[in-house]
């Protein structure tokens, strides 16, 4: 029996792409980019290399997928960048860490100061010797690796993604407006003003931070504890530990940074023709500390006298007021009191430390603040590293600065006031008596502030770096020689030699809490007070090289030094300072730290420290 088959009836059509089909021109698939040629003509590319169109026409193919405006194209590529980079870094990482040739220790020195990709190239194109490649063929592979590194981030034309801001989450949530016309941005400002209630409060603390967080959360002009004028000031401090492009007021220009927000904060200033109000003081004290932070030497004096001016006046009003003030006053008056020990405390380090007569006398009123040790306490965290908080002790931390700042006071007032040469006995019965307030003041500390804790939080760090950097002002040999002029009978209650040991053994403890502070909470955030004990025990650890233990601090001290020096303009002096003075005394310089001295000026050390003996416990030196 045989199927007849109807004439008019339609059969199914054929799957696409099947034989049969009649799918003449298959879809075309969306290409994100064409390729330059493609473009200059106007045609329809393959967005392949080489595209159907320049094979058939026989020209030149160039496609830049980086061009392609597609998120998912976009993702991919940065991805892939990424775990280029990824790769390449282990590779360093992995050179570096197997190699068993001491030189590449500098390299490494010059890595943990935050250097950049083309500081690490520029030294070893520039500074490594071709001897010196040969007899360490790891330079050599790590110098390739870098370039590899360098040559994968130039190839990242536009930042897809920036999974570094996109994670972050401020501390506090703070509004642009009312309080600054440089940004819009709140969560740019949130950012700023959390940086510097994380790095540089807590030790520097001259503001109520609850009460001035919640006036400018509510944003309204006029408020108690926050002005425009304070907000500005803070900001232009706070871009000195952002990296993002806000914060410059000049692309790529680090000395830009900040530069905006000041610029806005002094135009404020002058508007308020010299009334004091709690605010502009403590904005004076912001202005005052970045003046000295970018080197700027006469700014800073000007803003020392006018806040000596303002904080006297502003402490007197309401000490005057307090006894017939309203219900709010008392608790002005409270916070005024603490602006002023806090502007003492910094005032104080800054004139001991740079051997100068004290400007800021101690305050009238007590300072101890209510110490809360309950759960409740203020909390501190790494912003912007997500971690979990921990008690910040900062109540404590504040009571016990005031304690030894009044001590310092007394050292920098007797040292370096302008009077008749003092007598050895007097200069060694005064020496005495300060080291016993030091140590009396070390017996009381209560134990959150003690150090050995598990984990040490930078200001308190900063605490003990200071205490080491006054025992150095006192136990100075070069200033004990000095005060010498009249004959007087030779007293051995202090020889130069113990003088010297006991500085030494400060400096080397500065050394030890530097060490801790970096690889605990690294360089990057450091708050620039910390360059003072860094510069007080790096020039007494220069003339005593010759000991292993001196030398390490050296280097450790000599390696935050640097890294500071990517930010601001005091810690270059420093550095130049110090390699001026080796130079000066012929002092032969580690070669751990020569890297370090790079773009200090245009010429090298004169006098590099030549491993002459290699074990694998100890390095001695020879010039």
């Amino acid at each position: 029996m045989s199927i007849m088959t109807d004439p008019k009836r339609r059969l199914a059509p054929a799957l696409p792409g099947t034989p049969g089909s009649n799918d003449a021109h298959p879809r075309r698939k969306n290409v994100g980019t064409a390729c330059s040629a493609c473009k200059a003509r106007k045609l329809k590319c393959t967005g392949t290399a080489p595209c159907a169109n320049c094979v058939k026409s026989r020209l030149e193919c160039t496609l830049d997928q980086t061009l392609d405006k597609r998120r998912r194209g976009a993702l991919k590529r940065k991805i892939d960048q990424l775990e280029e980079k990824e790769d390449i870094l282990f590779r360093l990482v992995s050179v570096l860490r197997e190699s068993g040739n001491r030189s590449t220790i500098p390299l490494l020195n010059l890595i943990r100061s935050n250097a950049s990709l083309p500081e690490i190239q520029y030294y070893l194109n520039h500074q490594v010797t071709e001897s010196e490649l040969a007899l360490v063929p790891e330079l050599i592979e790590v110098s390739h690796e870098v370039q590899r590194l360098q040559e994968a981030d130039s190839r990242s034309v536009r930042r897809i993604l920036d999974a570094k801001r996109l994670s972050d989450q401020p501390l506090f949530q703070v509004p642009a407006k009312p309080w600054t016309s440089v940004v819009s941005d709140n969560d740019f400002v949130s950012h700023l003003i959390s940086l510097w209630f994380t790095w540089f409060h807590p030790f520097a603390n001259w503001l109520d931070r609850d009460r001035f967080v919640y006036d400018m959360q509510v944003g309204l002009l006029g408020a108690k504890y926050c002005s425009p004028f304070l907000v500005n000031a803070i900001l232009a401090y706070a871009c000195t530990y952002s990296d993002y492009p806000e914060a410059y007021a000049v692309p790529g220009d680090v000395s830009s940074k900040g530069a905006h927000f000041y610029d806005e904060a002094k135009r404020l200033l002058d508007k308020e023709e010299g009334r004091i109000s709690l605010p502009t003081v403590q904005g004076i004290g912001v202005f005052w500390v970045r003046a000295c932070m970018i080197g700027q030497d006469r700014q800073a004096w000007i803003y020392r006298n006018q806040l000596v001016y303002s904080a006297n006046e502003l402490s007197q009003k309401y000490t005057v007021l307090t006894s017939k003030a309203s219900e709010d006053e008392p608790r002005m008056a409270q916070v005024v009191n603490h602006t002023s020990w806090g502007l003492f405390n910094s005032a104080t380090t800054h004139a001991l430390l740079y051997e100068k007569t004290p400007n800021t006398k101690p305050p009238q009123q007590p300072y101890f603040l209510p110490v809360n040790h309950e759960p409740n306490q203020q909390e501190w965290q790494p912003y912007p590293t997500p971690a979990d908080g921990t008690p910040s002790h900062s109540t404590c931390l504040f009571n016990e600065l005031c304690t030894l700042n009044v001590i310092a006071y007394d050292v920098a007032d007797f040292y370096f006031r302008k009077e008749a040469p003092r007598s050895r006995p007097h200069l060694e019965q005064k020496t005495s008596e300060f080291h016993g307030r030091l140590n009396e003041w070390v017996g009381r500390l209560p134990q959150c502030v003690k150090t050995g804790n598990d984990t040490e939080l930078p200001h308190i760090l900063c605490l003990h770096m200071y205490y080491h950097a006054i025992l150095i002002t006192i136990y100075n040999p070069h200033r004990l020689s000095r005060e010498t002029p009249i004959p007087y009978p030779k007293h051995d209650t202090i020889s130069p030699a113990q003088a010297l040991g006991i500085c030494l053994s400060s400096a080397r403890n500065i050394g030890h809490w530097m060490q801790m502070y970096r690889t605990t909470w690294g360089l990057e955030y450091m708050p620039i007070f910390n360059t003072q004990w860094i510069q007080t025990a790096l020039f007494i650890l220069l003339e005593n090289l010759e000991k292993a233990d001196n030398c390490e601090a050296f280097i450790i001290l000599s390696i935050a030094a640097k890294a500071f020096s990517r930010r601001f303009e005091k810690a270059k002096r420093l550095l130049r300072s110090l390699q001026d003075t080796a130079r000066d005394l012929k002092i032969n310089l580690p070669v751990e730290v020569a890297p370090l001295f790079t773009g200090i000026d245009d010429q090298w050390p004169l006098y590099p420290m030549r491993i002459k003996e290699e074990t694998s416990d100890t390095v001695t030196y020879d010039s």
